[in-house]
This record gives structure tokens, C-alpha cells and sequence, in this order.
């Protein structure tokens, strides 16, 4: 049996989605496993629904298997967001190949540019420190090194984001020794992060990005028409229940979370590095979210980092949080071959896997660790929402079971 293996957001679920899916069925897959964030993206943000939602509907899209990627890695730089998922999956023992979506749909140049990425950041890592402290951005520092070492053609790999992710996906493989195969899938449509209206890729097929979506859905514009019926169900759902979250209504606990922090507490938070404590103690009296943002973002320090950082001081993640790997694998749905997977599994895994969140708490000093960090951030969570949701949802919410 031919097990893929994706690693995930749905934030939410559209077209673009279903074509991967598809893609990676059509590759030989016979069964899905996704390790897909929890209630925080790894672009700094809370998730437009909750997880507990986005787990059934990738069930109800092919996906067979859906495990949680803990807030300490979806909400991580690309590095930790890949190594996070790439762990969980091999931690199963079973799955052949991990796929993913790239610009360029070229997986020997994906793992040209990979090969390259990972030589500048340890043969070269001291000239990259020095670029670094010279105020240029990380992304922009490799991508220089790979241009004047290996050439354009692969330098230009590294300018298009979901081929940024993939070579983090390939390198986290070959960091973990992984015995899982890449698989990519040239995306299609919309660009990733793009406002533009969806691109037709099929007759009655369009798709955006779920950057798009998520906008069209803030202002009231119908986008029905990029997503599957039951993923543009589900949101309206969860507009009328007050479900919807955005990280705007998380301003005041940022704001109070900011001001109660010392510079020697913010120094062990994740992300932080370089004297940024102390540019981001300087801006604790931001009287607004965007006020705090547009302080602190600059060149070396762009906005999705700076949102991430924020949110890591609400949440109390630590550097060392999201350097572990994750300590267990947390189950958010699954169909009958789902089940199956997790049965024969039972011998082969290097990481307890379970429903329960309490049942995995047990498993030791990190794990007790990594599960009272994910309760607390599902309960602040309830928060962003429009309507404030109860606590305690991750020992209260029962996992999704699909039968056919």
C-alpha cells in the first residue's frame, strides 16, 4: 500500500486543495495522511475557522488520516514548520512520500536548490552571519549566496514562496535521515498570498489562493465558486455561530501581553534574536495592532516574522519549544482507512500517536509540555472569535470518525 503524506494548512479549504489531492491519487497513492496546523498559521495568524473543522472537511476532501501539527511548529519560521511535519510523518513508519505543491513543479531542481540552501547555511554559515548583521533579510541573504555559488537558475527557485516551503520539506527529509520520497505538484491558478480575482485552470475549475478567499470572506464577497460546496458551507456556518476568527480580536491581549513583558522575558521567546527585544520593548506603548506592526516591521524583520513573534509572547513559546521536535502525534480525524493506518502502524511508530490530548500529556516531561502550550492556545484561541468560544475545547471536542 502507497501511503503520501501532506503537510498542511486548509486555511481554509478550496480548489486548489482538491486539485493536489487528486494529484497525489492519481500519482499512486492509496491513502492520505495529513499533518495539517492547528489554530495558528505559520504566517502569523490565527486560522480563519478551527481546527476541529478544517480536520473534518479534509476528511470529507480525500485526506484519510488528519494529525495536528502542534501550535510550537505551525506557528514556526518554514525551517521548524517542515522539520515539525516531516517528524510526525515519518514517526508513523508506513508513509512512502511526502508531496507538496511548487511554482515550479520540478522536484531534481527543488532538490538542486535544497542542496545549495542547506551548503550556505553550514559551510558558508558565518558569511551569512555577516550579511545578517548588516541588516539584510534572511530569505534575501540566501538567495544572494545561491545566486553568486550555483547560478541564477537555481537562485530563482528560492523567490517563489511554495517553492521556498518545499525545499524545506526536502531538507527537513534530509535532516531527519527519512526514508520518504518528495512528490511535488506545479501549482496552479492564483499566486500564493495574491488579492487577484481566481484563474480559470479547468472548464468550471477556478482557483485562488486562500489569501483571496479569507479577504473575499472578511469584506462579504461571494467566492463560492473556489471552494468545495461543504468547505464554503462550512465558513457561512461558522459566520452565523460567530465562529469566525481574526487575529484583529486578539489586539488588547497583545497590547496587555506586550506591556506586562520584560526585555530578559522576551529574550527567551521564539524568534526573538539580534536586539529585537529591545526594538520590540521600545514599541510597547502602540496604542493599536497595526500601530505595533508598522513599528516594528522593517526590511530584516518582515511582517508575517513580526506577527509570529507576537504571537509567540501570548502563547509563552520559547525558543526551545520550537527547536524540539514534536513529542506525539495528536489525531483530528480520520475515515476507515484512516483506522487502518493507525492499526497496522502500532508496532512501527517512534512517537505516541492518540485522540486524547490528556492521554498523550502522560507521555513524558515534553509532551506534557507541548500539550498544555496547544490547550492554552486553543483556549486563546476562543478569543480571536467574534463570539468568545468556552475553554477546555481540547479535552472536549471528540475526534471526527468518517465511515463510508
Amino acid at each position: 500500500m502507497k501511503i503520501s503524506g501532506i503537510i498542511c494548512e486548509y486555511n481554509p479549504l478550496h480548489n486548489g486543495h482538491i486539485h493536489h489531492i487528486q494529484q497525489v491519487r492519481q500519482n499512486g497513492a492509496d491513502a492520505i495522511v495529513a499533518v495539517m496546523s492547528g489554530n495558528f498559521v505559520q504566517r502569523g495568524d490565527v486560522a480563519v475557522i478551527d481546527k476541529f473543522t478544517r480536520a473534518s472537511l479534509a476528511i470529507s476532501a480525500g485526506v484519510d488520516l488528519v494529525i495536528e501539527l502542534p501550535v510550537t511548529h505551525s506557528l514556526a519560521p518554514a525551517e521548524n514548520f517542515a522539520l515539525g511535519g516531516v517528524s510526525i510523518l515519518s514517526a508513523l513508519g508506513i508513509v512512502n512520500e511526502i508531496s507538496f505543491g511548487s511554482e515550479c513543479g520540478d522536484v531534481e531542481l527543488l532538490q538542486e536548490a535544497a542542496k545549495a540552501c542547506r551548503m550556505c547555511k553550514t559551510e558558508y554559515r558565518d558569511v551569512m552571519e555577516d550579511f545578517l548583521r548588516e541588516g539584510y533579510s534572511y530569505p534575501d541573504v540566501l538567495t544572494r549566496m545561491v545566486d553568486t555559488m550555483y547560478g541564477n537558475d537555481i537562485a530563482s527557485v528560492l523567490l517563489e514562496p511554495n517553492n521556498t516551503l518545499a525545499i524545506e520539506y526536502i531538507n527537513a527529509m534530509d535532516t531527519l535521515d527519512c526514508y520518504m520520497q518528495p512528490f511535488t505538484v506545479k501549482r496552479k491558478g492564483a499566486g500564493h498570498n495574491s488579492f487577484l480575482a481566481p484563474a480559470p485552470v479547468a472548464p468550471d475549475v477556478n482557483i485562488a489562493s486562500a489569501t483571496y478567499i479569507r479577504n473575499c470572506f472578511y469584506t462579504g464577497d461571494d467566492c463560492h465558486h473556489v471552494m468545495p460546496p461543504q468547505s464554503w458551507n462550512a465558513l457561512n456556518k461558522c459566520e452565523r455561530e460567530g465562529k469566525i476568527a481574526s487575529i484583529e480580536n486578539l489586539e488588547r491581549a497583545l497590547l496587555y501581553r506586550l506591556r506586562t513583558t520584560s526585555v530578559d522575558e522576551l529574550c527567551d521567546i521564539a524568534e526573538v534574536g539580534q536586539g529585537l527585544e529591545n526594538r520590540i520593548i521600545k514599541a510597547k506603548n502602540a496604542s493599536s495592532l497595526d500601530e505595533l506592526l508598522e513599528t516594528l516591521r522593517t526590511k530584516r524583520y518582515p511582517l508575517a516574522r513580526i506577527r509570529r513573534i507576537l504571537l509567540h509572547i501570548l502563547l509563552d513559546i520559547k525558543s526551545n519549544d520550537i527547536r524540539s521536535l514534536p513529542p506525539y502525534g495528536r489525531v483530528l480525524a480520520f475515515n476507515d482507512m484512516g483506522r487502518q493506518i493507525l492499526k497496522i502502524t502500532k508496532g512501527r511508530r517512534t512517537l505516541p500517536f492518540s485522540h486524547s490530548l490528556k492521554e498523550l500529556s502522560k507521555a513524558g516531561q515534553r509532551a506534557a509540555h507541548c500539550a498544555y502550550l496547544e490547550s492554552k492556545a486553543t483556549d486563546i484561541y476562543q478569543l480571536a472569535c467574534e463570539n468568545i468560544g468556552e475553554t477546555a475545547l481540547d479535552y472536549k471536542r471528540k475526534t471526527t470518525i468518517a465511515t463510508s
